[in-house]
Parts: C-alpha cells; sequence; structure tokens
C-alpha cells in the first residue's frame, strides 16, 4: 500500500480554509491559525511547497489532535505500526492528558492496540503542543490496510471492562509502508523548493541545487547539496531529516533503495536570514543511476524492559519524492557555457570552500601525447586570485575534464603548494589529466569541485566548457604560465674526456654543452615558488633514445635567467658519441601520481 502524499501549499490551505469559512459562517481556531500563517506567506514562499496537511480532531472539549506520522511496515518479523500525534491544547491552564488506549483498526474490522512510549507526556500547557508516540508489532507477514486510529476510554475494574469509543480517525491509504514505499507520479520536479512543516515544526526551506556522483575507494557516491535558507527572525536548527536514493525497474516501478546520510554533524545552526549548503551523500552498487530520492524524518519510539532498562526503536517516515536530473557526461557536456580563459568562474555555493574574495579562472590548457608511452597528457593551469586584504587559505579544489561524448579523467594535482594566497597576489596550481590518445577533443568540460567541506561526499562547484589552447611549438613564444620563454638563439656542443694517466684504463666519455640565449618574462602579481613547474631539457639521439636530461627550475638556485645560459649534460646513458642531436623542451608538473610532462619546443643539429 503506497501513501497518498498530498502535497499542499500555502496558498492553496489558505484558499480551502477561506471557502470552508465562508459555508459555515463560523472560524474555528485552527482555521483562524492557518489563515493568519498564509496571510504572512510572500509572494517568494508561495512556491514552497510544504508536508502533507493533517487534518485536527477534536479528542476532549480543550484538546485536538492530529496524526504526524504513521508508519506500516511490514518485514520478515511480522507487521510494524507506528504512531505519532500531535496534541494541542486551548485550555487556559495545564490540562491532564486523558488516560486513553490507541488502536489502529484495518479495513477488515481487526483492532490493534498499540503500545505508548515511556516518554509521552502526562498533561500540556496552555496554547502549547505535545508529540504522543506509539508502537506495536503484530506477529503477521501480510500486510496491514489500516483504516482507522481510535481512542479509547477503558475500565479496567469493572467486570466485563468497559469500552467507550472517544474519536475515530480515518488514515486510509497515509501511511508509509517502509523503504521501498514510494511517491508514484506524485514526484518534485528537481530544484523546487520545500519545507518540513506542518509535519516537523519548522520554517527552514531547502532547494535542491546539484547532484553529482563520484567514485570512492568504497565504491560510487551519489551527493545532493542543498541550499537552506531561514526567513524567519530568529535561529533555527536544521532538523535530522535523510535522503534516499532510488532506482527505477524497467516497467517504471521503483525496485532499490540506497540510504543517504547527511555529512555536516548536528546540532546545525542557522542565524535569522542565514543561509547555506547541507549535503548528502548516499553509496550505491556499481552501476546504479539514481532517478529520484525521498525526504525521510525520524521518529523515535522508547519504551521500558522489565528491568527499567530504557530500549529506543528509531524509524523513518518519507515526506516527499523529488526527480534527479540526468546525469552523466554528455548531459553535462551540452549545458555547460563556455569560459575563456582569464576569466572567473561563477562558483555555485563555494563559499563553504573558497573564500569570497578569490577569483578562480583557468589560465592554461594544453594536450601533449606521450610518445612511446600510450597516453597522452592534459595539463591545466588554475589561478586563484585574492583581491581582499588578508592572506586567504588555498582552497583544496578536485578537477574533472569531461569529453563531448561523456568519458571523465580526473586530474592529479600539483604535489606541493602554499597554505595561503596574500592580498592583492594570485597563485596558480597546475593539474594534470592523463587519457587515451585516441581523445582528439578541442573543448572539455572542466568540473570544479569542493574535496573538503562536505568530506569524503565530493560536491561540484561548478561545470564550464573550456578550449583547448592549439600548440604550436614556437621557440619565440613558450608558454610556461606566468612565464614567457622567448629563445633567440642556442648552440650545442660536446667535450671529449680522455682517461686520466691516473687512470689509464677508464673508458673515453663525452660531455654535451648547451647553450641558450633567452628573453624571459613574467605576469606581475602571480606568486611562483619551488613547486611551480619546471623546464626539462632532453637530450636524445636520431632513433629517440634518451641521452640525459637537465631539469631547470624558474625560482630559486640554478634557475633559469635571461641572458645567455649554458646547461651541462653529464650522466650520459651512453660512451659513445652521437650525432645529430635533438634537444626537446619540456614543461613538467609533478604531482602526487607521478610528473606530467607537456612539450613546448624541439631543437635538431
Amino acid at each position: 500500500m503506497r501513501p497518498t502524499n498530498k502535497i499542499w501549499t500555502k496558498t492553496t490551505l489558505a484558499a480551502l480554509l477561506t471557502t470552508a469559512v465562508l459555508l459555515s459562517g463560523t472560524v474555528p481556531d485552527t482555521a483562524r491559525l492557518a489563515l493568519a500563517d498564509a496571510a504572512a506567506v510572500t509572494a517568494a514562499d508561495a512556491a514552497v511547497t510544504g508536508t502533507a496537511a493533517a487534518a485536527a480532531y477534536q479528542l476532549t472539549d480543550n484538546l485536538q489532535v492530529e496524526v504526524k506520522s504513521l508508519l506500516n511496515e511490514t518485514t520478515s518479523e511480522g507487521t510494524k505500526i507506528a504512531v505519532v500525534v500531535k496534541l494541542r491544547s486551548s485550555a487556559a491552564k495545564v490540562a491532564k492528558i486523558p488516560d486513553l488506549e490507541l488502536r489502529a483498526r484495518t479495513s477488515d474490522g481487526f483492532e490493534y492496540p498499540l503500545q505508548a512510549s515511556v516518554f509521552n507526556a502526562h498533561a500540556i500547557r496552555p496554547g502549547t503542543t505535545e508529540e504522543l508516540n506509539y508502537m506495536v508489532t503484530v506477529d503477521s507477514r501480510v500486510p496491514l490496510d489500516l483504516s482507522e486510529l481510535a481512542w479509547y476510554a477503558v475500565d479496567w475494574y469493572s467486570y466485563p471492562k468497559q469500552e467507550t469509543l472517544k474519536l475515530a480517525v480515518p488514515v486510509a491509504g497515509q501511511a508509509w509502508t517502509g523503504p521501498a514505499a514510494g511517491f508514484g507520479d506524485a514526484l518534485l520536479s528537481w530544484g523546487t523548493p520545500f519545507r518540513l512543516s506542518p509535519a516537523v515544526d519548522s520554517p527552514l526551506v531547502y532547494t535542491p541545487e546539484s547532484v553529482s556522483t563520484d567514485n570512492t575507494a568504497n565504491g560510487p557516491v551519489t551527493t545532493v547539496k542543498v541550499l537552506v535558507k531561514n526567513p524567519s527572525a530568529k535561529r533555527e536548527a536544521v532538523p535530522d531529516f535523510t535522503v534516499d536514493g532510488r532506482t527505477e525497474g524497467t516497467v517504471g516501478t521503483d525496485q532499490t533503495v540506497y540510504s543517504g546520510k547527511r555529512t555536516e554533524a548536528s546540532p546545525l545552526i542557522l542565524e535569522a536570514g542565514e543561509q547555506r549548503y547541507i549535503h548528502f551523500a548516499i553509496p550505491t552498487d556499481k552501476g546504479t543511476v539514481l532517478k529520484s530520492f525521498n525526504v525521510m524524518t525520524q521518529e523515535t519510539f522508547r519504551q521500558m524492559d522489565a528491568k527499567g532498562q530504557v530500549s529506543a526503536s528509531a524509524y523513518s517516515v518519507g515526506r516527499f519524492g523529488m526527480k534527479l536530473p540526468v546525469v552523466n557526461g554528455i548531459a553535462e557536456f551540452a549545458s555547460a557555457a563556455m569560459v575563456e580563459n582569464g576569466r572567473p568562474f561563477p562558483l555555485q555555493g563555494a563559499a563553504d570552500a573558497v573564500d569570497p574574495n578569490l577569483a578562480v579562472s583557468l589560465v592554461e590548457l594544453h594536450q601533449h601525447v606521450n610518445e612511446g608511452e600510450g597516453y597522452q597528457t592534459a595539463i591545466a593551469k588554475i589561478m586563484l586570485t585574492n583581491s581582499g586584504e588578508l592572506p586567504t587559505p588555498l582552497p583544496t579544489l578536485g578537477t574533472k575534464l569531461v569529453t563531448k561524448s561523456g568519458l571523465t579523467y580526473s586530474g592529479s594535482r600539483q604535489a606541493g603548494t602554499v597554505t595561503e594566497i596574500m592580498p592583492q597576489t594570485s597563485y596558480v596550481v597546475s593539474y594534470a589529466f592523463n587519457m587515451p590518445e585516441e581523445v582528439q577533443d578541442e573543448e572539455f568540460v572542466l568540473k570544479l569541485s569542493d574535496l573538503k567541506t562536505a568530506a569524503p561526499a565530493v560536491t561540484t562547484l561548478g561545470s564550464y566548457r573550456v578550449a583547448v589552447q592549439k600548440e604550436t611549438m614556437d621557440l619565440k613564444n613558450m608558454a610556461f604560465y606566468p612565464f614567457t620563454v622567448k629563445l633567440n638563439d642556442w648552440e650545442l656542443g660536446f667535450r671529449t674526456n680522455m682517461p686520466s694517466a691516473l687512470n689509464p684504463y677508464s673508458p673515453m666519455t663525452y660531455t654535451y654543452k648547451l647553450g641558450l640565449s633567452m628573453d624571459i618574462t613574467r605576469q606581475e602579481h602571480v606568486v611562483v615558488d619551488s613547486n611551480f613547474s619546471k623546464m626539462s631539457l632532453e637530450l636524445v639521439d636520431s632513433t629517440g633514445k634518451l641521452i640525459s636530461v637537465r631539469t631547470l627550475p624558474f625560482t630559486g638556485m640554478n634557475r633559469v635567467v635571461s641572458g645567455k645560459q649554458f646547461i651541462t649534460f653529464d650522466n650520459l646513458k651512453t660512451d659513445e658519441q652521437y650525432y645529430p642531436l635533438t634537444v626537446n623542451i619540456y614543461e613538467t608538473i609533478t604531482t602526487a601520481t607521478g610528473e606530467a610532462k607537456r612539450l613546448v619546443g624541439v631543437l635538431k643539429q
């Protein structure tokens, strides 16, 4: 059995109550309160969906009752029926809660008494609300069709005992039947703002903004990022609720449910008018595609055993179902907007991950085929600019490149970085992407993600289409951003090292000396340190055999400088003299997965 899950907005509720008032000529207390609440809703709030409105019923002259949560779950251990009711008092003083027995009725006439929680209140203050919890486990594996909840006054001291029905509330189709229950076609569209009220007394508004899936060491994890706003004039705590992901069967029926968990620890407090992001991580199986998710609120029933020990039984009740957007590389590529190099990326909800004074932009994206190694490397340089007045921590950003065909490649960040960026300066972080040689795309989608805020979940900050810069192999304009190297002239000579008189039997060796005449220019305000990429010179023979390598930094000792500079190649991997020789000029970056390099120039004898 599935719940009807009637989803009302406050605007609809106000209209219905107004009609009821006009027809009856009287204004009940509950209607007056609801009308006042609805009148306060702004135009923006009118589009916010609330949980199903529960009808209120008169239990006594001063007490009204409404059903907040109803569980009717059948498992291999039996059928669990759990009820949470809200009791409201209109009395002018503290009122005693009557000692009534609550029973669940089925459509075939059976009644099942429910046990009251040991924490249920016995009195209620004027103008307040109390929640009462009840539960029973029926030894039946056949699903029960609940039709009513009934309150009885039972006189246990008479014989036979006297039972008086005080109130019967219809609940047909309202029960949540467990994790496999769904909302059928009553799913909210992706991105619809919602509240948990009136089921949960909270004014907070939730708007799902993005969903992403990543492979972790423990398997795939889908992360849903939700924006929470506090429109009230006081502090509010985010209630403990969860998000469960759902797949869809071949005939449109829900088949598998994956439980999600909020990554932020409780309590989570929002000040008046504050907004922030929360994240729900949903571990799934490999190859799983989630189609929707359920918003679940938690209830707890407590009972006492024969030894006086209190035990708690927690369960969840579904409040909303929401469709998930199509998430795949092809769709991401098609929807991503083009961003030119050097222009700041518009980050989504990045306040927790990236300081507001930091601008993030792509300054270089190159591809290079690693000959003989079976793959190519794309190197992206991301610049972070601090426009503030204080040092700003360097954020830890994850990167991915997505091809037009939907293939995704993760970036490996340079091994070392600074910890913070000084005011009015920029810092460049390099990422290397290894991909097959067959990938010839001229454009990619660059995905930036936050690796820390919701760890271990990964949340997407934005997806942007970017263009690969064409490699021109121009020796007059070699790019090592923020450096530009202009090679004016070069020469390559060798020296023969004859055996010494002290060691006449040692082999004859050779040393090569490369002379470079260069002009090096640098972008202002971009900080460069020892972690920055380097210029690597590979000396190879006519067959492509590597003879020697020299690596030169752009900072520190033995760095590349403007003017005439000589580089000596010794420790050769040969005892022969070769001619002609070739010098391959690479930009090299040390990453967590090894060294990545990009060919920027070739010198041939």
